[in-house]
């Protein structure tokens, strides 16, 4: 199956994926391109690092950004397939020869044009920040894939790991889908769950869950290419839609004993 990636490009909580993608499933699926956008897409920068200053406290945000500023400089050394740690996907993908690109919205000309002529039978959306459309939903055979860190149709929209450890759920759910129009509203592929050990941190928790989502996005698309199993229809009640947390959501998740970081 031969298949590209839309990605956010993160080297602390997105490369973890692509890490355990490349050493488990290389030679199993054929990766045609991984593309990489800015992070958080449009969104204000300053806005940004304002709450999750309040989500992460300044010593919390120094020690992010100091574990950022190594992986972008280690990024640059040339590194072999078989290294133990990766710190940028750009190096990532250098190692295992994928053809890797920054873009800007997937949605523009450029790029669906492009992945027109590579023609892959999937597209897969692993924290891309953008909301696919048409033509590029509809682009590929077996359609455009994401990767929801949530039971859906329960906590649609942003940051659904932080969403269900501030609502004290005890696992955090996966849901592979096809992408429709309506953002997290495709059929379900595949739907797993993942406890939360005790005391974890949200960091640590994203990092896990992404590692995890590896290995569903394998067997969704095992799935998808045998047709053993149909999607399943989401829900079509109204669930909550969550964005982005306010300063206010943040210090609440902080009282309520959850560590950031």
């Amino acid at each position: 199956m031969k298949i590209e990636f839309l990605a956010d490009d993160n080297p602390l909580y997105v490369l973890p994926f692509f890490e355990e993608f490349c050493r488990h499933y290389a030679s199993e699926f054929e990766v045609a391109q991984i593309s990489s956008c800015r992070p958080m897409g449009k969104r204000s920068r300053r806005q940004l690092l304002q709450r999750l200053t309040v989500l992460y406290g300044p010593v919390g945000m120094a020690r992010l950004a100091g574990r950022w500023a190594i992986a972008c400089t280690l990024g640059l050394i040339p590194r072999g397939p078989t290294a133990s740690q990766f710190y940028t996907l750009a190096q990532l993908c250098r190692a295992y020869s994928i053809p890797f690109a920054r873009i800007g919205d997937p949605n523009q000309a450029e790029f669906v044009n492009g992945a027109q002529e590579r023609a892959c039978d999937a597209i897969i959306s692993v924290a891309c920040p953008y909301i696919l459309k048409e033509p590029l939903l509809s682009l590929p055979a077996m359609g455009c894939i994401n990767v929801h860190h949530s039971p859906l149709p329960r906590y649609r929209g942003m940051m659904p790991t932080f969403w269900q450890m501030y609502h004290g759920e005890q696992s955090v759910g996966l849901t592979v889908h096809y992408m429709a129009a309506r953002v997290d509203e495709g059929a379900a592929i595949l739907q797993e769950s993942l406890t939360i050990e005790p005391g974890e941190s949200l960091d640590h928790l994203i990092r896990r869950s992404k590692r995890h989502g590896t290995h569903a996005v394998a067997r969704a698309l095992r799935r998808i290419a045998s047709q053993s199993h149909p999607a399943v229809k989401l829900s079509a009640t109204s669930e909550a839609y969550f964005t982005f947390p306010t300063v206010d959501q943040f210090r609440e998740f902080r009282r309520r004993g959850f560590r950031a970081l």
